[in-house]
């Protein structure tokens, strides 16, 4: 009976013991993993708009409502993650709009969207995509697509994506990655969907 209390009570030092390391150890990670999740946010950021040298992320976001009354797309399958202002120093340079778009053909694909104070798109940098190797990943490997929503004359309400190679005719169209249509409609809308929270951030 006292070997079978005496083993209980090692055991239970033994367990209160790895309780308390792990819990230091999990204090001291915290503020370094903290600092690098932080970091990386800032990195993404400045991918798409390289001109801020800081960022403020927005608390207040517009509703789900809001977005959708002011665009004919159909934003159901769209959520806005995260809305940053870009400072250079005490001026604003431009927004980030973090969104995720739920259309795409190997689901969620998220990504950052960088908009000048005047409505043009100036990068998009992809955070998480599972599309098709070859295919659908081609949005995130291959800059030629990406750059179809940047260095436009005029900013552009909505972009419409293309099958027949015609994008260069007008400043809105997109011409769909060869044999990933899905794809290529998804993160269009998924741009659709950042620059429409931008308009109501913005109050543009």
């Amino acid at each position: 009976m006292k070997k079978i209390v005496k083993d209980a009570l090692v055991l239970f030092a033994i367990t209160l013991v790895a309780g308390i390391l792990l819990g230091v150890v999990y204090q001291i990670t915290l503020d370094p993993i903290a600092k690098a999740n932080e970091n990386a946010k800032e990195k993404a950021y400045k991918a798409v708009l390289a001109e801020a040298d800081s960022f403020e992320t927005i608390d207040a976001l517009p509703s789900d409502d809001d977005i959708n009354a002011s665009s004919d797309i159909d934003f159901s399958k769209d959520k806005v993650n995260e809305v940053a202002i870009g400072k250079k120093g005490s001026e604003t340079a431009g927004y980030v709009v973090t969104v995720t778009d739920s259309d795409g053909y190997g689901g969620d694909i998220k990504f950052t969207v960088g908009i000048s104070t005047d409505g043009k798109v100036l990068g998009v940098s992809f955070l998480s995509i599972s599309e098709t190797a070859g295919l659908g990943m081609r949005a995130k490997q291959d800059p030629s697509f990406t750059s179809q929503f940047t260095d436009k004359s005029d900013a552009v309400t909505s972009f419409s994506v293309v099958t027949d190679g015609s994008a260069s005719e007008s400043n809105a169209n997109v011409d769909a990655i060869g044999g990933s249509t899905i794809t290529s409609k998804s993160v269009t809308k998924g741009v659709n969907y950042a620059l429409a929270v931008y308009k109501l951030v913005a109050g543009n």
